[in-house]
């Protein structure tokens, strides 16, 4: 059994992450007002793949960047990189809300794979807080009634593609750092940005939005090192649910960024997030589910 204090720094590292995922998020949204997407992407890469090859040069890490690589890491940059272009292609043609509640199914998933395929033990506290997050989290998006559009397949894709890249993840070798695999991942993302910025076209760099990107590269660096830190840490299921906080730093940046205050609706499903976060936090490990030994 995983120690408990690991498991809570998973939570830590996976609560840093989000954070930072959904900072980026922001800080693209804003450039790309300015600049092609891909290109954004590329150029964001530049900053990030700097900041990670300064930083495994402190560590003395980068001169054994090729022996740490592996089929769990090509693994993980193949689902990495096809997750971005499947998110990013559905995303130009979705509502964001109804895409967003798509995706909420990943914390859902893992606790569920982790339990059939990791044998880690789940309790039903664990169960019941990521679904009382779920249904948090579709108070906040708010899923429109709309006929489906087969383009929401490619949200179940990118679903399936993120449990993968977690379970490659889980089967790195502990030898390779993470601050090493965190630079692998940004390149793969780097080099698809450059790749389909070809194909979309460039725009003339301003100021401004290369300042944004700056920063943007800054809080995808944090992470992505957050989230491999705690898939590599914790139980996958005990980290699961700290996912939804990042729909409460969406919120938060939403009123800082684009000066937009959510409804009653958003506050009360952010509420119920950070209950069901607390919750799993204080869930107990040791009841596992009737069929996590069942072959």
């Amino acid at each position: 059994m995983t120690p408990r204090s690991d498991n809570i720094a998973s939570a830590g590292w996976m609560t840093l992450g989000m954070a930072g995922y959904v900072t980026n998020d922001a800080f693209i949204k804003l450039a790309a007002e300015d600049l092609p997407l891909f290109q954004s992407i590329f150029l964001r890469g530049v900053w990030v793949c700097t900041i990670l090859v300064a930083f495994n040069l402190h560590r003395g890490t980068l001169s054994g960047l090729t022996q740490h690589f592996s089929k769990p890491i090509a693994v993980r940059l193949l689902c990495e990189t096809l997750g971005t272009i499947l998110y990013l292609s559905a995303l130009t043609r979705l509502p964001l809300a109804g895409l967003t509640a798509v995706l909420q199914l990943v914390p859902v998933a893992v606790v569920f794979v982790a339990a059939r395929l990791l044998r880690e033990p789940v309790s039903l506290q664990r169960v019941a807080a990521v679904i009382t997050g779920f249904a948090g989290v579709l108070l906040v998006v708010k899923p429109g009634a709309d006929s489906f559009s087969s383009w929401y397949l490619l949200g179940f894709a990118t679903v399936v593609l993120i449990i993968i890249r977690e379970l490659a993840t889980r089967q790195i070798n502990n030898s390779a750092p993470t601050q090493v695999v965190a630079l692998m991942t940004g390149i793969s993302i780097t080099a698809m940005g450059l790749a389909l910025s070809l194909v979309e076209g460039w725009g003339a760099l301003q100021t401004r939005p290369v300042l944004l990107l700056v920063g943007a590269g800054i809080f995808l660096t944090i992470g992505y090192v957050a989230s491999v830190a705690t898939v590599r840490i914790g139980d996958l299921s005990y980290s699961a649910p700290f996912r939804y906080s990042i729909v409460v730093f969406s919120i938060i940046l939403q009123i800082v960024f684009f000066r937009d205050v959510p409804d009653v609706w958003t506050f009360v499903g952010s509420g119920i997030v950070v209950l069901a976060g607390l919750w799993a936090f204080r869930a107990d490990a040791e009841a596992p589910l009737p069929y996590e030994h069942v072959d």
